[in-house]
């Protein structure tokens, strides 16, 4: 193997190997999220006394899992992302949040036992969900729970990535997280939903920068194997 030949195979290994390393610092989008998942639960019921339950009553499904769910939910599930990505700012979903937030993460929560009778009663569920916020400053939960109809959970960062959320019904929730968390990516500012890039402080890379890197690997590649076949040729 020539000297032009070593070089330029060294060169697409180097570019190859970029590509993997942004691959796997990539954050995927809510479509592609798994599920935040929860650590401890509590109820209250209805009279304002607690309940115990347990913690694997409250079961929480990602977008990306939808198709796991039966039709009914998959439904409501698919409306609350339309809505999103319909919406031009959060806000208009609902008016509490603040301006700039970015849908991070979408699920559908569902009850089992216990929790179950009490939402049926009239009381309410508080998780703790072990969840990537990425030193947000602001993190909000909204809640779809019916049809068109959004408001804002009561909700609480108590921990280094951990979020507290009180609901009373169940159906779609999205995590929202202000414009500084490092989950977001893609110029959040400018849409409501996070999209796939590179997961640092303040990053607008785009995902296809892998791609593009690729291909200049791919084009250096068959340069040299053109040059190699022509060489072969004049001989």
């Amino acid at each position: 193997m020539n000297k032009f030949m070593k070089i330029a195979l060294a060169v697409a290994l180097a570019a190859v190997m970029c590509v993997s390393a942004v691959a796997d610092t990539a954050v995927p989008s809510i479509q592609q999220k798994a599920a935040p998942e929860v650590s401890t639960a509590t109820a209250t019921d209805a009279d304002g006394n607690e309940v115990t339950i347990d913690a694997a009553e409250v079961v929480v499904t990602a977008f990306s899992d939808a198709d796991s769910l039966d039709a009914d939910t998959q439904e409501a599930l698919t409306s609350a992302y339309e809505q999103i990505l319909e919406s031009e700012s959060l806000e208009e979903l609902v008016a509490t949040i603040p301006e700039g937030h970015t849908a991070a993460y979408l699920f559908d929560i569902s009850v089992t036992g216990d929790a179950a009778a009490v939402l049926a009663a009239g009381g309410s569920v508080t998780v703790t969900m072990e969840v990537n916020l990425g030193g947000a400053s602001e993190v909000a939960v909204l809640h779809n729970y019916s049809g068109n109809e959004w408001r804002e959970e009561p909700s609480e960062v108590v921990g280094t990535n951990k979020l507290q959320v009180t609901f009373s019904s169940t159906s779609p929730f999205v995590i929202t997280v202000s414009s500084d968390s490092t989950i977001l990516v893609s110029n959040p500012a400018e849409g409501v939903v996070g999209d796939t890039g590179v997961d640092v402080s303040g990053a607008t890379a785009s995902s296809a920068m892998p791609y593009v890197v690729g291909g200049v690997a791919c084009i250096v590649v068959a340069g040299v194997l053109l040059i190699v076949a022509n060489k072969k040729k004049v001989k």
